[in-house]
């Protein structure tokens, strides 16, 4: 079985048409339950065509919101992030856009972030050792809350306990370490 990978989408514009009609594409890909793939011309269903255009064997939208200027896309894929994806729609948008995209392994083996202002990429964060810093943060707090454990399950129920509050201030912030 894959790793899910949680892929959030935020597209914000300044209420094109032409942007608005690419969103609604996307919203009935949602409403019908339809394959992402359909939005693009002479998409095929092979794994090679989706994982080079899309960025996974298979992904799917889990949930779609949108007002007049800022949609929020949530994609689930297989093992990867949908960075092709978000490419084109940065292209389908004609780089008129500020789009944020963050991604979270479920292990959490990876996580990253790219935001597009215009086209441009103006900020980008990827940590794909994400386990090492979660090793290194669960040596600093073990030693700052002087923590000592009889059994690993015990050290691992404690980790638990901080570690997807960490592992998303990470994404926002960068390394903590």
């Amino acid at each position: 079985m894959a790793n899910n990978v949680q892929n959030t989408i935020t597209i914000e514009h300044d209420g094109q048409e032409h942007i608005k009609s690419f969103i609604e594409k996307i919203r009935n890909i949602k409403r019908n339950n339809d394959s992402i793939h359909l939005l693009y011309e002479n998409s095929e269903e092979t794994r090679e065509w989706w994982e080079t255009n899309i960025g996974a064997k298979w992904a799917y939208i889990e949930d779609f919101t949108y007002d007049d200027t800022t949609a929020e896309i949530t994609i689930v894929s297989a093992w990867s992030a949908v960075t092709p994806f978000v490419e084109f729609i940065n292209e389908q948008t004609n780089n008129e856009t500020t789009i944020n995209f963050t991604y979270v392994d479920e292990m959490p083996n990876f996580l990253g972030r790219i935001t597009y202002e215009k086209g441009d990429i103006v900020d980008e964060y990827e940590e794909m050792d994400m386990w090492s810093l979660i090793e290194e943060e669960s040596d600093l707090r073990m030693k700052q809350e002087d923590k000592t454990f009889s059994t690993e399950s015990d050290k691992t129920d404690w980790m638990w306990d901080w570690m997807w509050d960490f592992v998303y201030e990470t994404l926002e912030n960068g390394s903590h370490v």
